[in-house]
């Protein structure tokens, strides 16, 4: 059995650097412009795990999925993971200041596939966007298995 606090040791493709923004600082009331110059105050670190849970929990709302799966599931043989490990289902990618977004679902037996995917992305992408501040350009949905609903 394996606890909570527990730090993982496989770091499922998280191997990539942390996004990096930087904090600017602007006078009170003042607007920036282009002429405004602002000093840098700060770094801002965002890790790939914490994207992927971004990523994860907007394609959980998603209409039509049943939940993440593990990437490396042979194909029918997906197990839904549980809410813990759902960064297992994610791959997040930072190159150059982009974020690419890998995302390995499970669908409900009767929806359109394409329709799905199509809002696992946009749901994903303006999660990530809204709370980043960074454009995704790219978020790729890989159907893992169909299941009945019960």
């Amino acid at each position: 059995m394996t606890s909570k606090h527990r730090r993982d040791t496989d770091k499922h493709n998280l191997k990539t650097a942390p996004l990096s923004l930087t904090g600017r600082l602007y006078p009170p009331g003042d607007l920036p412009t282009g002429d405004l110059v602002a000093e840098e105050t700060g770094k801002i670190e965002v890790s790939p795990r914490a994207i992927s849970h971004l990523a994860s929990r907007a394609a959980q709302r998603s209409y039509g999925v049943v939940g993440l799966a593990a990437r490396n599931a042979r194909p029918g043989w997906a197990e839904l993971l549980r809410r813990e490990e759902v960064y297992k289902g994610v791959d997040v990618e930072i190159k150059e200041g982009q974020i690419v977004i890998d995302l390995y679902v499970v669908i409900e037996y009767g929806t359109r596939i394409s329709e799905v995917a199509r809002n696992i992305m946009s749901n994903a992408k303006f999660a990530v966007e809204a709370a980043l501040g960074v454009p995704v350009v790219q978020v790729n949905v890989n159907v893992q298995d169909i299941r009945v609903s019960k």
